[in-house]
């Protein structure tokens, strides 16, 4: 757990360093001798923790956001700690040589905090995305033909408001599970992780697009199939009247949704590069080995844009979906590394030519520049800390009703005799 990718994090400030410093601060515990508490390098400290202790206390974190309540929970034990030597009526001695570990820890935790405000932005941002969203989208369900304005006015809306974001963490969400549960609260009854899933979708693709010019061609095509790419979920969902739904039909299921979506969204016309809408919304589950879903597209089967989106579809899937990444339980990991875990597994996924190595390596730059080294590396290194991934075919529609054979073993014509050379059967 000390090797150097542990450091770089970009969806969630890193906390190992902050432990770290809590060594060296107590190494240097007797080494000098103590300063004046008065002095204003001190004083400058202490009113930085007091403020950041304000602060935390101030912040207002629904029960849903079980993952941003770990965090500040967190930062409250960091704080407790720095009280033992900055409160006004300290328990531990400080000395010149501990200034600067102190700074650096209660700078860590500013970062800490800052980035947990960002997540609260962004939760009230998205569920007005998201109210919008259903509202817009709409049509689709009632029209053959759907105008596409109000979808465009709302990506209009995310890109101007997603302009000045910097960072990854500013737009995607540390648990997506944890924004659907406070969406559920101001929306109830209705199915939301599908719409979260598409405005992540979109706000990412609009994030790479910024800062690579090939993905501005027919850009508005990518954000259309990001809003609505899982649109057909909803359309099983209606359907599906039996509520004890065995395995088999999960896994029917999964391998239609694509192409119930493409064919939902053909009647949506009027954008830029409609007319590949529903093509790319049907193939965001492909990869270019055969291995994908519905319909086992090699690549030469693929589009461009095809191999664009469902690359960005992986990487979200990846770091949405803890139960892939940990292997039903086979490994641990902190909520800090779920995004590095999943861009590690995209790369070594593209390796194997699962994915288009152009589309990963755009996105994972986009990300951080350095982050397809720190990749590199720790594939070059055998880590551990990815996943094997058990390479099979996904069962599509067609082998799950199967007929059985004409001779099985409950059947008459099953049963088996010894004959021998001069045996007949009468």
């Amino acid at each position: 757990m000390n090797h150097s990718t542990r450091l770089l994090r970009w969806l969630v400030p890193s906390i190992r360093q902050e432990r770290d410093e809590w060594t060296a601060l107590r190494s240097k515990s007797q080494q000098t001798e103590q300063i004046d508490r008065e002095g204003e390098s001190c004083l400058r400290l202490r009113n930085l923790y007091r403020e950041l202790s304000q602060q935390n206390r101030e912040l207002n974190i629904s029960s849903p956001q079980r993952t941003l309540n770990q965090l500040q929970e967190r930062v409250g034990v960091i704080l407790q700690r720095c009280r033992l030597y900055l409160d006004s009526t300290p328990c531990h001695p400080l000395s010149q040589e501990q200034l600067p570990i102190l700074e650096r820890i209660l700078n860590s935790v500013q970062e800490e905090q800052q980035y947990i405000r960002q997540q609260l932005l962004l939760t009230q941002t998205s569920l007005h995305y998201l109210k919008q969203l259903q509202e817009a989208s709409q049509e689709i369900w009632t029209k053959p033909y759907c105008n596409p304005n109000y979808l465009l006015n709302l990506l209009r809306k995310i890109e101007i408001d997603d302009l000045h974001l910097r960072h990854p963490g500013e737009l995607l969400f540390i648990s997506l599970d944890d924004f659907v549960g406070v969406a559920n609260l101001q929306f109830p009854g209705t199915d939301l992780t599908v719409y979260a899933r598409g405005l992540e979708t979109a706000r990412l693709i609009h994030f790479v697009s910024r800062q690579h010019t090939e993905w501005q061609e027919n850009r508005d095509l990518l954000l259309m199939a990001g809003l609505l790419h899982d649109f057909g979920w909803l359309m099983l969902k209606q359907e599906e009247t039996d509520t004890t739904v065995d395995q088999n039909l999960s896994l029917a299921e999964q391998a239609e949704h694509p192409v119930v979506g493409a064919a939902l969204l053909g009647g949506l016309r009027g954008f830029s590069g409609d007319s590949y809408l529903s093509e790319v919304v049907s193939q965001h589950h492909e990869r270019l080995d055969g291995t994908g879903y519905p319909r086992r597209l090699h690549t030469h089967s693929l589009s461009e844009h095809s191999r664009r989106f469902a690359v960005i579809c992986r990487f979200l899937e990846l770091k949405n979906s803890r139960r892939e990444l940990t292997g039903d339980g086979l490994r641990t990991y902190d909520i800090e590394e779920i995004a590095f875990a999943a861009a590690l597994q995209l790369y070594r996924e593209m390796k194997r030519s699962e994915w288009d190595e152009t589309a990963v390596t755009q996105i994972l730059s986009a990300l951080d520049p350095d982050l397809q080294e720190e990749l590199r590396l720790s594939d070059q290194q055998n880590d551990l800390f990815s996943l094997r991934r058990f390479q099979h075919y996904r069962r599509d529609e067609a082998h799950l009703h199967l007929k059985q054979p004409h001779i099985h073993p409950g059947s008459p014509s099953a049963v088996t005799r010894t004959l021998t050379d001069s045996q007949r059967e009468p």
